[in-house]
């Protein structure tokens, strides 16, 4: 729980300095506080914390000459009245009314102390500045090609839920009414001046410029709902000075457009087909012509990137349990190995000469920054020192060849600090979210990776990839379409095997848990399979009809079964909770009370079926809690009760 983690790196234009920002407790998605700091490239002097403030400071990006970092941060400036350095205007924020040059000037009298804006600092770490006070939270920003400006994404007006409030006192909230929609806003860095654009009915949630900076690449979905923003956000491109649509290149995307140096092109990813899987695209920005990359790659590709020689991009793969940087020709769509990182990739950037700085993990690191230059990678930070004296088990990927038809099926196995060779220990499978997401051979340590925490007291961990994951390909992905728990779950039960043959696992004393996808393929074990002796049933999905009118995102679940009521069939044959009776596994039930992902009711009905039955099981609910955990004390709860279960029954 005193890991500390890296969530962002940033390279300057000419490489000499890379920023990143830390926050305390790994894998925390909601943190009270992160700080920017700086470390020259070259390795040869220590980092140093760039700001100053114990706040949410985070998003660092480098002005185009790399003398100023504009960041976002939730501190308060005392003083300053309206937007720094400016005069307030009798305009309210968020109001439609401009000045002739349709330029607004937000006051901030009604701005939270606590909301994240605009703030500018030195490099050196001097003249740290409020650049914005807006009524509402900065979300995400880019630098003008130029440096002069800033264009940012914000709401206006005061918060829908106060709107909302008042309007319950006569009435109900209307379901899924767009509210709270992203505005573009163009703020002049040295004249303060802000120009607002709107894009009408939708919600922008990313954006980037063009090189010579006329226009704008912009991620936009018809409401600020998850279910819009993962699959049904537009591409679109838009005049920077009047915020008009030029052209729309594709209807649903997973990022924004990363230009190419000569602006003519830009390249993203968006949903494979039938939204499962993601795909990577290279378009045409003058006439819409799109070109799919990497349909024969053995991988999954989660982000790209233009290089900044115009003829290559930069990809990061997902390659069966690693993560693989490469570089790929832009013509001929060929990919190649740059950077083998041996461990799990979480930001990257590349500098104008070709260096890339890298955030990321590996086996016996939780956290920390990298350089890549001139074909070597070289290790920038030690965040989490006190690792050194930690005995940790060891981490190694693994293959096993699939029972039904022979397809190498890969994971990473986990053993314990003592472990010899030949003594079978008891084993716990551990199954990833998603169920597109993938285990990778790097740190597992955090309140949802519990591989090195079961490793410590002295099991053997499986980690498998099955069928449904990333990183062997789209189709790889939609192997589960139709059938959870089918062929996924049996290549799971061909990785126990294996272990089992290879005088790892101790048959007598298997267990199975997870969260998200991970609770259900956990759920699915012991409706299946009595091999397990005792399983963790995290956040799961448990009646997928229910679930499917249920969630905040109900196009993930029909795209693998269809829409009610034609695919209930399908949905009932995936759905553990119809087969609760034969259960013979004791079961611990995890789950969020304000989970919207899955709703806590598909817990609840899973644990109630097991009691009614007479069967053993124990629920635990946490306050106040979403799908991913985000509060310390119930982090390090769900740890305990993982363990303490484990050790009961194994």
């Amino acid at each position: 729980m005193g890991l500390t983690d890296v969530i962002d790196a940033e390279i300057s234009p000419d490489g000499r300095h890379v920023l990143y920002v830390t926050q305390p407790t790994i894998a925390t998605s909601r943190p009270t506080r992160s700080e920017i700091w700086i470390v020259a490239s070259d390795g040869k002097s220590p980092a140093r914390r760039l700001t100053r403030a114990s706040m949410l400071d985070g998003s660092p990006q480098w002005s185009p000459d790399g003398r100023t970092i504009a960041f976002l941060s939730n501190r308060t400036d005392p003083g300053t009245p309206g937007v720094a350095g400016a005069e307030p205007s009798q305009v309210p924020a968020g109001s439609d009314q401009s000045d002739p040059n349709g330029k607004l000037r937000p006051d901030s009298a009604a701005r939270p102390a606590s909301s994240r804006q605009l703030w500018l600092i030195s490099a050196d770490g001097s003249g740290e500045r409020h650049l914005t006070a807006t009524e509402r939270d900065v979300s995400r920003f880019r630098w003008s090609p130029d440096g002069r400006s800033i264009a940012f994404l914000a709401p206006d007006g005061p918060p829908a839920n106060a709107k909302n409030d008042r309007a319950a006192q006569g009435g109900g909230i209307i379901a899924d009414a767009p509210r709270d929609l992203s505005r573009i806003w163009i703020i002049d860095v040295a004249a303060r001046d802000i120009l607002r654009l709107t894009v009408a009915d939708r919600d922008i949630t990313d954006l980037s410029w063009s090189p010579d900076g006329r226009r704008l690449a912009v991620r936009a979905a018809p409401t600020t709902g998850l279910n819009d923003l993962f699959y049904h956000s537009e591409l679109l491109i838009l005049d920077a000075k009047s915020g008009a649509i030029d052209r729309k290149l594709f209807d649903s995307v997973f990022s924004t457009a990363s230009w190419s140096p000569d602006g003519s092109q830009v390249a993203f990813t968006a949903p494979g087909e039938g939204t499962i899987g993601i795909r990577a695209f290279v378009a045409d920005v003058e006439n819409g012509a799109v070109r799919e990359l990497g349909t024969t790659l053995d991988g999954t590709i989660r982000q790209l990137e233009w290089s900044r020689d115009n003829r290559k991009l930069l990809a990061r793969v997902v390659v069966h349990s690693r993560d693989v940087l490469f570089s790929t020709d832009a013509a001929t769509g060929l990919f190649r190995p740059l950077v083998k990182f041996g461990g799990r990739i979480g930001a990257f950037a590349e500098a104008h000469d070709g260096s890339i700085a890298i955030a990321g993990s590996q086996p016996e690191r939780a956290a920390d920054v990298w350089i890549y230059r001139g074909g070597n990678l070289r290790r920038l930070t030690e965040l989490n020192p006190q690792m050194r004296e930690w005995k940790l088990g060891k981490i190694e990927e693994v293959s096993w060849a699939s029972s039904r038809d022979g397809r190498p099926i890969y994971g990473v196995l986990i053993t314990p600090p003592a472990y010899r060779a030949g003594i079978p220990v008891k084993t716990v499978v551990l199954a990833h979210g998603g169920p597109h997401e993938t285990w990778t051979a790097a740190w597992q340590g955090s309140w949802i990776d519990w591989g090195q925490m079961l490793a410590s007291h002295g099991y053997a961990v499986l980690l498998p990839n099955p069928r449904g994951s990333a990183g062997q390909g789209n189709d790889f992905a939609r192997a589960v379409k139709d059938g959870w728990g089918t062929n996924d779950y049996q290549d799971v039960a061909d990785g126990v095997d294996m272990l089992v043959a290879r005088k790892i696992a101790d048959p007598s004393r298997l267990g199975i848990g997870g969260w998200s996808y991970g609770g259900f393929m956990s759920a699915w074990a012991v409706t299946h399979d009595t091999r397990f002796k005792a399983a963790v049933v995290g956040a799961a999905l448990t009646d997928q009809v229910s679930a499917a009118v249920s969630t905040d995102t109900p196009d993930f679940i029909t795209a693998y079964f269809g829409v009610p009521p034609s695919g209930n069939a399908r949905m009932d044959a995936s759905s553990p909770l119809r087969m609760v009776d034969r259960v013979t596994t004791p079961v611990l039930v995890l789950h969020g009370q304000e989970d919207r992902r899955v709703p806590i009711t598909q817990g609840l009905g899973f644990y109630r079926g097991l009691r009614l039955l007479g069967k053993k099981a124990m629920m635990v609910s946490y306050p106040r809690e979403p799908h991913r955990i985000v509060e310390p004390q119930h982090q390090a709860d769900i740890q305990r009760k993982v363990l303490n279960w484990f050790d009961d029954h194994l």
